[in-house]
């Protein structure tokens, strides 16, 4: 359609008059004037933040806490699209004659040469997408690694996220050969082609060192597990993100991902609580006395695994757990939890034994949720082999308690289990986030476990 409209737009050209292609040159001036503009807010913009970066650093030694602040990111993003749109408007509307359909694509290709010559005083360059995308691939692991340096700087992401990145960059590498083209097809094919792929693709080279038709065969004799959707979901939007990048750079005209619908992913079990005579057993089984108090203490407080791995000795004061844990996500972790009576020992055992600042192992650094949650998880399992009910059930527990068994106000109870309240008026604007804690403390003591 687009190319249809460019020759319609030729055609009519012929019919330009000398007075209208006065105007045009008169434009072609003003468009070259207006990029200069933007070019120099673009670099005031950027000296402006180097300037903030070095204040940074000589106040606090590094820039590693430093972020760019969103106005300015904003405020680039819009002048470069600014100027790419006065360049797209310009390509199309610049007017040629003496067009004929024996060279139509001739033209046209001549047409966008021509209009970034006149615009830049540069070389001629073709805009041809595919070019770009060739070049693109060509240079595709430099383009990554760029990818990930500008996402460790600007937004600070984990060891875990570039471990996973790096993951779906390993599987996009595997199905690019000399004949590819990053288009929407390539990536719907790879988003089809992944559902065959075994679940431990890259650990066996019986797998990853054959080609995609070969492991059809292999999948034929050995039925073997596949990626899930939510797997795939995961590669397809880390692909999706880089090339998002990429057109912000003006790599790419066009994010091939942008329109790629994602699989339907299997909804998770629901985790379940445990029931009385369960929680004796594992209350009386021989599981390490620190996960049991790890067990416990979720029990009474109903705090999730990261939040009680984030608990400093520290945060142990006036008969209260101080929960402050630094979070993106939208779940409330800083709040505060009255230690009931029958978890008073089990913190104080914790306190004396475990060395460190933290209460339990090495705390929430690194991997440490990840890995003490898997080990956790694994005992429990043992005691109590039923795959929904881990870890996360004694929040569970915890949450029916507190709605069954005490009196508490619905606000009390939101609050005692991280929920937001950022729709209750009340809570957030009358009462500024403010809580009762004689409540909090009254509810928590209605609990009538005896484990």
């Amino acid at each position: 359609m687009l190319r249809d409209k460019i020759i319609i737009e030729l055609w009519e050209n012929e019919k330009m008059n000398n007075k209208d292609k006065n105007k045009f040159n008169n434009a072609i001036v003003n468009l070259t004037n207006e990029r200069e503009e933007i070019q120099k807010e673009i670099i005031k913009l950027k000296s402006y933040n180097t300037k903030m970066e070095s204040f940074h650093k000589s106040k606090f030694g590094n820039i590693e806490n430093f972020k760019i602040p969103i106005e300015m990111k904003e405020k680039i993003f819009e002048l470069k699209e600014k100027e790419r749109r006065l360049i797209n408007n310009e390509i199309r509307n610049l007017k040629k004659v003496d067009i004929n359909e024996d060279n139509i694509e001739d033209r046209l290709k001549q047409l966008e040469d021509n209009i970034l010559q006149k615009i830049t005083n540069t070389p001629s360059q073709s805009l041809n997408q595919s070019n770009k995308i060739n070049n693109l691939i060509k240079n595709i692991d430099n383009y990554y690694t760029e990818y990930i340096e500008h996402r460790k700087t600007f937004d600070k992401i984990s060891q875990s996220s570039i471990k996973g990145y790096n993951a779906s960059f390993r599987y996009l590498k595997y199905f690019i050969n000399n004949e590819t083209e990053f288009t929407f097809k390539f990536f719907k094919d790879i988003q089809k082609k992944f559902t065959q792929l075994p679940k431990n693709f890259f650990k066996y080279s019986k797998y990853h060192t054959k080609t995609f038709e070969e492991l059809l065969e292999i999948k034929q004799k050995e039925n073997y597990e596949t990626l899930n959707n939510k797997t795939i979901n995961n590669h397809i939007n880390s692909y999706k993100m880089l090339f998002a990048y990429l057109k912000y750079e003006e790599y790419i005209e066009i994010n091939p991902l942008s329109d790629i619908q994602l699989l339907p992913e299997e909804k998770f079990t629901n985790k379940e609580e445990f029931t009385e005579e369960e929680l004796k057993t594992i209350f009386k089984s021989d599981m390490d006395k620190e996960y049991i108090n790890m067990c416990k203490i979720s029990l009474y407080t109903g705090l999730r695994i990261e939040e009680v791995l984030s608990i400093k000795k520290e945060n142990i004061k006036d008969n209260l757990i101080h929960i402050d844990l630094n979070d993106t996500s939208s779940k409330k972790h800083q709040r505060i939890i009255p230690i009931h009576q029958n978890i008073k020992e089990c913190l104080n055992n914790q306190i004396k034994e475990n060395k460190g600042a933290f209460l339990f192992f090495g705390g929430n650094i690194g991997n440490g949720v990840k890995n003490v949650g898997k080990r956790v998880n694994r005992r429990l399992n043992t005691i109590i082999p039923i795959k929904e009910k881990t870890f996360h059930s004694f929040r569970k527990n915890f949450s029916q308690e507190i709605e069954l068994k005490t009196t508490a106000e619905e606000r009390t109870k939101k609050y005692l289990m991280g929920h937001s309240q950022s729709k209750d008026i009340t809570h957030t604007i009358y009462n500024r986030g403010k809580i009762n804690i004689e409540k909090l403390k009254d509810c928590i003591n209605q609990i009538t476990y005896i484990y």
